[in-house]
């Protein structure tokens, strides 16, 4: 089984997260000094309550990015298919009808890999990921990936050989 280059998940991304997530965990912190030195106890534990709603998953997004970093996942693919997620989730050439590069102009950082496979493949894709419904499209947001214009220009001239070699 050929497998290409593995595009990893971007060390800038994972560094925003995580500055994001201190941030803001900073500015709840100094709330809640701010509360509690005007004496207001019930606002202060309200405020501790809110601190963690925000900061938390940011962080811990930032985490389980690295660490998927640090084990070596990412996008790729190979003679089978497309993986579509960091978890290895694959989308196989014979399913997908089209690859396309989606931007949204109003959004900044919106860019991404679009893979769509045959509408009647989602069923089986979806029993395959273990989803609860099925998917249309699998967005490979170029955010997440080191070398975005790279994979995307790669999987694209892969994709035309595959496609004509399954039609």
């Amino acid at each position: 089984m050929e497998q290409r280059k593995i595009y990893k998940v971007s060390p800038l991304t994972i560094g925003a997260f995580m500055l994001g997530g201190i941030l803001f965990l900073l500015v709840n912190i100094a709330a809640v000094v701010e509360v509690l030195r005007d004496g207001l106890i019930m606002k202060a534990l309200m405020v501790t309550g809110m601190m963690f709603v925000l900061p938390l998953p940011i962080l811990g997004y930032s985490i389980y990015l690295w660490k998927s970093r640090k084990e070596g996942k990412g996008f790729y693919w190979d003679d089978e298919g497309v993986v579509v997620d960091l978890k290895g989730s694959k989308v196989y050439w014979d399913e997908i009808e089209s690859i396309v590069f989606s931007e949204n102009k109003t959004i900044a950082l919106s860019k991404s890999t679009v893979i769509y496979p045959h509408y009647t493949h989602h069923e089986k894709i979806r029993i395959r990921r273990n989803k609860w419904m099925p998917t249309p499209a699998h967005s490979i947001d170029w955010f997440l990936i080191e070398k975005p214009k790279e994979y995307h220009e790669n999987v694209m001239k892969v994709w035309e050989e595959k496609s004509k070699l399954i039609r």
